[in-house]
């Protein structure tokens, strides 16, 4: 039997401001589903033969308008389960209410929620910014996820890209989470078409060439005289052990404790990944760490505290961001000593351009390259999960090889 729609005044259910609410009526079989339509008014304002809002409402027009499109949506619902033969009330009350949920904004926050809950802070941080940023674009916000096709996708990269003067490498930061709602949403069967089929993505720029510190410019990092026990002593001291522990990110460096050096080995779980790393002491790694002590379960470096059990993970991201931040002004600092050095000194040394602990990581990469290390071997040692990732990281560093390489065989 087909279903019918009707919208009805309850005024059986009075709210306190003497307002009655106003619900959609399915029913089929002789069975009814109340849906509310989140629209109330005075009883006076009730056309019982017309079964709408009085013109008399200030409100009437727009609030007829949402009552005719909830009853639309509802027969919509209707027709697309009686397809499949689930054409009863309870489901196209549940059809209703998950095309309702079907939000880009609502999947936004679920996927916050979750990722929050299992410490993917990164991935926290980039769907904020994502839901930011497509708030701005439609002014509201209020997405229905059927409304993203490839059209709609290219309008809101055209947008980061001329209005907010976004780079394409940003772009496409922004654009991950979009797609990981995308594929929760086709899971879900909200859409049936993955938009990003069609999706054309702004190319990404050549890479610029990382910048990285050849070992004389470590050496002479390590020949400045900077007070002991000092932000600048215990920040240069952190940089050069991430650069002699194959460019440790300044995370991990931060939570590394005395528990992490074991049988002349350092063991630890990278942050980003979760992959562990494990490889022996060098004798400049021993050289650092000869400055600290601590008990086992205290961290090397003073950068947190060791009085905070950071069982929260948003304080110890927080704590770091803090510390990395300041470590990053230390590092400028170090850079202008260094860069005065060469200048009075008259030293046959290339200025210093930046450093930070990624320049580290980058300065690791290019030595390994320059002396021969393989790809394959680099990629271990990174803990690079692709192949593909450490040809990408490699392909702005490699370039001095080459030269050397062609000069060898011509």
């Amino acid at each position: 039997m087909s279903a019918t729609f009707q919208i009805v005044f309850r005024s059986d259910k009075p709210k306190k401001n003497g307002e009655c609410p106003v619900y959609l009526r399915i029913t089929q079989n002789r069975k009814a589903k109340f849906m509310s339509t989140g629209i109330s008014v005075e009883p006076k304002y009730w056309n019982s033969d017309k079964r709408e809002i009085r013109k008399s409402h200030r409100n009437a027009k727009t609030l007829n308008q949402i009552l005719n499109l909830k009853r639309t949506e509802a027969e919509d619902a209707y027709a697309e389960l009686a397809r499949h033969g689930r054409d009863n009330s309870k489901n196209i009350k549940r059809k209703i209410k998950a095309k309702k949920d079907a939000d880009f904004f609502i999947y936004a926050e679920n996927e916050i929620r979750g990722k929050t809950e299992i410490g993917k802070l990164s991935q926290v941080s980039q769907t904020k910014v994502a839901k930011s940023q497509m708030e701005d674009y439609i002014g509201e916000p209020l997405l229905p996820i059927a409304q993203m096709d490839h059209h709609f996708l290219e309008g809101f990269q055209n947008y980061l890209l001329y209005q907010k003067k976004n780079k394409p490498t940003t772009i496409k930061k922004t654009f991950q989470p979009i797609k990981r709602i995308i594929r929760q949403a086709l899971l879900d069967h909200v859409i049936h078409v993955d938009p990003f089929v069609f999706f054309k993505r702004v190319k990404e720029n050549e890479p610029p060439e990382k910048t990285k510190l050849t070992l004389e410019q470590i050496d002479l990092l390590k020949s400045l005289d900077i007070k002991k026990g000092s932000s600048k002593w215990h920040t240069r001291n952190a940089f050069l052990f991430s650069f002699y522990s194959a460019g440790i990110r300044f995370g991990d460096v931060c939570e590394l404790t005395w528990d992490n050096v074991k049988g002349g080995r350092l063991i630890y779980n990278m942050g980003k990944n979760g992959k562990k790393f494990s490889t022996h002491l060098n004798d400049p790694q021993k050289e650092i760490l000869s400055h600290y002590s601590g008990e086992r379960n205290q961290f090397i470096f003073p950068f947190l505290k060791n009085d905070v059990k950071y069982d929260d993970l948003g304080d110890l991201r927080r704590d770091i961001r803090s510390q990395n931040a300041l470590c990053n002004k230390n590092l400028s600092n170090l850079r202008d000593l260094a860069n005065d050095k060469i200048e009075k000194e008259e030293l046959k040394l290339p200025y210093v351009e930046h450093i930070s602990f990624h320049v580290a990581r980058h300065s690791f990469a290019q030595h390994a390259v320059n002396n021969g290390v393989s790809v394959y071997e680099l990629k271990q040692v990174l803990r690079h999960a692709k192949i593909e990732t450490t040809e990408k990281y490699l392909k702005s560093l490699n370039a001095e090889v080459a030269d050397k390489t062609i000069s060898k065989l011509f």
